[in-house]
């Protein structure tokens, strides 16, 4: 905005130079015209005259071709990609609180000792899974709500603080993966029977339930994914390709042909990053 204002300023200022060179020439045309008809010189009369005329053409002629342009304004459009995403966010951040202790900072070095571990087992099948539950992604959202991945049942799962499904949804095809993007919105790959369902779907949590969004199709398998920096990283069974939120094809930024499973892990999205 400031570069086309500075522009137009630039022009103007040119416009107005111009008009004002005109006229001074105009001036001293008329002031030499009638010092020569005092002294009765009628040659150099007829050729300030004529000059005078040639002058003055040139400044009906710049006039009538600058008139058409009296107005100028000036309109702001906006980029639709940054308003599709920001449309599929709940806020435009969280606030974090933070207590720091009179010693200062934790020291990154610090060692700790694991006194015992957990075996605590969780039965996630309900009533209308017809197949025994399948987790194949794990997301942990900043409310510590859980979402699950079941893919053998097609199904995201929501669960509590102690673990319940209080929510899921069916898919379209076998979820493979998923990330966060925003802290209520994760995307999750899908991948069909047939070679031509590959895709990602958004799905917002809203009061303990779940909300399908948007649906982005692509032309390859997809397995691992990753949200960074405002870009989706999508593995297939041997690439790493990245792409908008909104699905626009960016690059393909790694590919290992010579192992089938090469980038069916989100393990490949780690290491590049």
């Amino acid at each position: 905005m400031k570069d086309t204002l500075t522009k137009l300023q630039a022009s103007a200022k040119s416009d107005v130079d111009k008009c004002i060179r005109l006229r001074d020439e105009l001036k001293q045309l008329r002031d030499a015209i009638q010092d020569i008809s005092d002294k009765s010189k009628l040659e150099l009369s007829f050729i300030a005259i004529r000059k005078c005329e040639d002058k003055i053409q040139q400044s009906e002629t710049y006039l009538k071709e600058n008139s058409l342009q009296a107005k100028v304004s000036i309109s702001f459009q906006p980029n639709h990609e940054i308003v599709q995403y920001l449309s599929i966010l709940s806020g435009l951040g969280r606030i974090e609180h933070s207590t720091q202790t009179l010693l200062g900072h934790e020291d990154p070095n610090k060692v700790f000792t694991v006194q015992g571990k957990s075996h605590t087992v969780h039965n996630l099948k309900i009533s209308s899974d017809s197949n025994e539950c399948s987790i194949s992604a794990i997301c942990v959202l900043p409310d510590r709500q859980v979402l699950v991945a079941d893919n053998d049942n097609k199904k995201i799962k929501l669960l509590d603080q102690q673990y319940q499904v209080v929510s899921h949804r069916r898919v379209t095809a076998r979820p493979w993966d998923m990330c966060e993007i925003t802290p209520s919105v994760v995307a999750v790959t899908l991948n069909g029977p047939d070679s031509n369902t590959h895709e990602v779907q958004f799905i917002t949590v809203n009061n303990r339930q779940l909300v399908m969004g948007k649906k982005l199709q692509l032309q390859h398998t997809c397995s691992g994914i990753a949200f960074h920096q405002g870009d989706l990283y999508i593995t297939s069974n041997t690439a790493l390709y990245m792409y908008t939120l909104s699905g626009k094809f960016v690059s393909k930024m790694y590919e290992d042909t010579s192992c089938y499973e090469t980038g069916k892990n989100s393990k490949i999205i780690q290491f590049i990053f």
